[in-house]
């Protein structure tokens, strides 16, 4: 059960942590990042540990038997600590996350030395990646050894599911309440390996066995632990997926720009900023989209600051009759009647026919409230979706500005 189980639980570990690494990557300074990033790692390092042919490997370069069971069991209690390190950043002020976040550290490197300890004090004769509980379920030392881990392992899974399910009710996102609920499930489900793994310290004091229970103790920690690896990895797949929609976002909104920068562009090719004259060090940050696109809509700003003296009254007056005859209203005919003020200025710029001051108006958008980044973006896609579908003119190359 244990070979069939582990390696599935692996490969969750594996995916999770490779998930996590770009969070770790970007977020230096967020020691729940970190700390969860651990979670993954070192749940992964105990399931690899733990399948038989690494068992065995590792017995014949390291030159020591049974020498995986401190290893995995080592690493499921540094990864207890960390999770509880990931729950003290996310439910307290960062000073007092440090401090606790220090005691269950110390707490987890004493259990791990504790347990080094003791392993040495056993006399295993022969590897055992199979049943090695059982085989050494009368050994004193090894009474003593699984005491102290599966009193760890359970305060720790009780801890975990406690802490959880409280968070989960403070926390105001979904995602991260339904992870949590998931981690607290998995921690409960571990239990029934608590349980069996206490059965086995009773049940050698009495000279008995409890080989039959095995398998059950092997499936609760498995699928308990890849529940808990799952409900971590909830907000993180919904971060990266909210991540990912805004990248397509911007990505559409700076093509979906593209004709209202030609517009401006055709006629007022100083517009476009000089990126060749950026350090080369730096161009780089300037083909990120976040980047392309601020510059295109900073482009287009200017494109408008440089027609705003050719607005003309008449020209928005007329635009604002048709449209509402159309049955626009509110920020779409606000929209509209820029696209049809952008034309007429251009068109008017061109000429070099200036109107009247007393006929000089202001963009029938530019008291539209944008609070968000995108806000601003979303303003220019609603005008250049009303721009006539055209191509447009052929840059006049000689304006561009040295």
């Amino acid at each position: 059960m244990k070979d069939l189980l582990h390696p599935i639980s692996l490969v969750v570990a594996t995916l999770g942590f490779l998930c996590l690494l770009r969070d770790v990557l970007t977020r230096r300074r967020d020691p729940a990042s970190t700390a969860l990033a651990a979670v993954f790692l070192l749940s992964g390092l105990s399931f690899l540990f733990s399948i038989t042919p690494m068992w065995n490997y590792l017995d014949r370069v390291l030159g020591t038997v049974n020498l995986s069971v401190p290893l995995a069991q080592g690493c499921v209690v540094a990864l207890l600590a960390c999770q509880q390190v990931v729950l003290t950043y996310w439910g307290s002020p960062p000073q007092v996350a440090r401090q606790q976040s220090r005691r269950w550290l110390g707490a987890g490197l004493a259990v791990i030395a504790g347990l080094l300890v003791l392993f040495a004090l056993l006399t295993p004769s022969a590897p055992h990646p199979i049943n090695f509980t059982l085989y050494y379920a009368h050994d004193d030392w090894y009474a003593a050894y699984l005491t102290l881990y599966v009193t760890a392992y359970t305060v720790g899974e009780l801890f975990l599911a406690r802490a959880c399910w409280r968070l989960a009710r403070r926390s105001t996102r979904g995602s991260v309440r339904l992870g949590l609920r998931i981690v607290a499930l998995g921690a409960t489900v571990t239990l029934g390996y608590s349980a069996v793994r206490i059965g086995d310290v009773i049940a050698g004091a009495f000279d008995t066995s409890l080989a039959e229970w095995e398998d059950f103790a092997w499936t609760c920690g498995d699928v308990g632990a890849m529940l808990t690896l799952i409900g971590w990895l909830v907000p993180t797949i919904s971060d990266q997926a909210q991540s990912v929609q805004y990248r397509i976002k911007q990505y559409r909104s700076y093509y979906g720009l593209r004709p209202l920068w030609l517009v401006f562009y055709s006629e007022a090719p100083e517009i476009e900023l000089p990126i060749d004259r950026v350090d080369p060090a730096q161009r780089r940050r300037f083909r990120r989209i976040s980047i392309r696109l601020y510059r295109r809509a900073v482009e287009i700003r200017d494109g408008r600051f440089v027609i705003r003296q050719y607005l003309d009254a008449a020209v928005r007056e007329a635009s604002e009759a048709h449209h509402r005859a159309r049955g626009l209203h509110g920020q779409e005919l606000s929209a509209a009647v820029t696209a049809d003020q952008i034309l007429a200025g251009i068109a008017a710029r061109a000429e070099g026919a200036r109107p009247a001051p007393d006929q000089l108006t202001e963009f029938a958008d530019s008291e539209r409230q944008t609070s968000r980044p995108m806000d601003d973006i979303d303003a220019l896609l609603d005008v250049a979706r009303h721009l006539p579908h055209q191509p447009a003119r052929a840059p006049h190359l000689e304006r561009v500005s040295g």
